[in-house]
């Protein structure tokens, strides 16, 4: 079986970002440090840089006490390569004076390729000779996520800078896992019962197998992984729910609003509008709109609308849980 390339690595690593930003936009639309230790710095080291080698990537860099930049990447030979400006999430990104003053800042350190990004918007700015840039934006949120990873590794690529063999290179030995034709809906339906390994110490179990009332007392699920492979550390039974709904929502955006619980009746599971006072849950965008995951059930509950709601999608689809 072929091994996990690192253009499927990096693109696990958008996928994982893009469910961050979502379920953290609160926090980190107010702080940019967060944004960049949450979005920005797993995307640098996807993409082979060091963001704990200060002389490859070199935070915070000033010149005279007044130019500063977040990140100045360095060639392998030491010299200034790439600068990477955050913003935090949901940031303006392009005020004519605030990215002329970035590019003024990168010609300062006469860099001639500039990323200016909120963790999911990139926008980057090349060949900053005069009268030549070259502009290219793409999103995390909005694009395909595949696209955006091909963009990153053609600007954003360590191994272009010096720093071991390049990305596309080494895609050359094996097939992109992400990129693998689906598999036939006999051969998925097939594996939802069947408990998987992530390669934690503890094993992974369907979430179909799972009765919460048979748990110990005050058992909680440790981790759970995704129908995409991606593992998520867990706190409680709520994230469970909160997770598969996020990825249900990502990969089917046409779910009908408001959708309603396992019970069918009067309460949703989705809506639009934002429930009472002391009912729990999780706010997220759907279509650009403010949306609403109630999260305000027992622990086999939780487990019982995520299958519910796993049910959305159009194929048979394996999300299991480990203790």
């Amino acid at each position: 079986m072929s091994a996990l390339s690192p253009l499927a690595a990096l693109y696990a690593v958008l996928q994982a970002v893009r469910t961050s930003a979502e379920m953290n936009s609160q926090l980190l639309r107010k702080n940019e440090a967060a944004t960049r230790a949450a979005l920005i710095d797993p995307v640098l080291r996807a993409l082979g840089w060091d963001t704990t080698d200060v002389r490859m990537v070199e935070p915070e860099k000033t010149i005279g006490g007044e130019l500063r930049v977040d990140y100045l990447l360095h060639d392998s030979k030491g010299n200034p390569r790439l600068v990477v400006e955050a913003k935090s999430l949901g940031a303006s990104l392009d005020k004519h004076g605030y990215v002329s003053k970035v590019l003024g800042y990168a010609l300062g350190f006469k860099v001639q390729t500039v990323f200016i990004t909120d963790g999911l918007q990139w926008h980057c700015y090349a060949n900053l000779h005069k009268g030549n840039t070259e502009v290219v934006a793409f999103s995390l949120l909005e694009d395909d996520l595949l696209t955006a990873a091909l963009q990153l590794i053609q600007w954003l690529d360590a191994g272009r800078s010096g720093h071991g063999i390049t990305i596309n290179q080494l895609t050359e030995i094996s097939v992109p896992v992400a990129l693998h034709k689906p598999e036939p809906k006999t051969q998925r339906a097939a594996k939802t019962h069947t408990p998987a390994s992530a390669g934690s110490k503890s094993g992974f179990i369907s979430l179909d197998d799972i009765k919460p009332r048979q748990l110990t007392p005050g058992q909680k699920p440790k981790q759970l992984q995704l129908p995409d492979s991606t593992v998520v550390a867990l706190k409680s039974w709520k994230d469970i729910l909160v997770q598969v709904s996020m990825y249900v929502l990502q990969h089917c955006p046409s779910t009908p609003i408001p959708f309603p619980d396992k019970a069918g009746k009067k309460t949703f599971l989705f809506s639009w509008n934002k429930p009472k006072d002391g009912i729990g849950y999780k706010e997220t965008t759907l279509q650009g709109r403010q949306l609403f995951i109630h999260t305000n059930y027992s622990a086999p509950d939780c487990v019982a609308n995520a299958l519910h709601a796993l049910k959305l999608l159009s194929e048979a689809t394996t999300v299991a849980v480990a203790f």
